[in-house]
């Protein structure tokens, strides 16, 4: 079957590889996938996913982003955004939904759902709907529950 060129753009994946070092303004129609250091800033219609040993000093705003990497800059997407546990960010995480299994020292905010898992450490205001926090994550902050629509 063949696909159509929007169908293609919105599978096409540029990545930085391990080893790499990116700096200034990465702009894609596609997702991305960072294994290097990049540095700046990250506007991305697709996805972005930062790989564990990553290093990234830069805003990220992406449809969802996935980061088991280190990241200093705030994140932003209108999807999900999920931390697994080695996963540190230095600065706000704004989004629809958070998971969060590794360390933010900043504010969360989600439209929908924020979900601390069992090794999180969050030091900053949690916003949202719903909280989820298991048995096992710290959190110090206040938590600010925004009322369904």
């Amino acid at each position: 079957m063949r696909r159509n060129v929007a169908d293609q753009q919105r599978d096409d994946v540029s990545v930085v590889g391990q080893g790499a070092r990116i700096e200034g303004t990465l702009h894609s129609t596609g997702s991305l996938r960072i294994y290097g250091h990049l540095t700046g800033e990250i506007k991305v219609e697709g996805d972005v996913g930062v790989a564990a040993g990553s290093d990234v000093q830069a805003d990220i705003n992406a449809r969802s982003i996935s980061l088991a990497g280190r990241i200093k800059g705030n994140l932003t997407a209108p999807g999900e955004v999920v931390l697994p546990s080695q996963s540190r960010v230095e600065g706000d995480v704004h989004a629809q939904s958070v998971t969060v299994h590794g360390t933010v020292h900043g504010d969360v905010v989600a439209e929908q759902g924020v979900k601390l898992g069992s090794e999180a450490r969050v030091e900053g205001d949690l916003t949202c709907r719903t909280l989820a926090i298991e048995e096992g994550a710290f959190f110090a902050g206040r938590s600010i529950m925004s009322a369904n629509k």
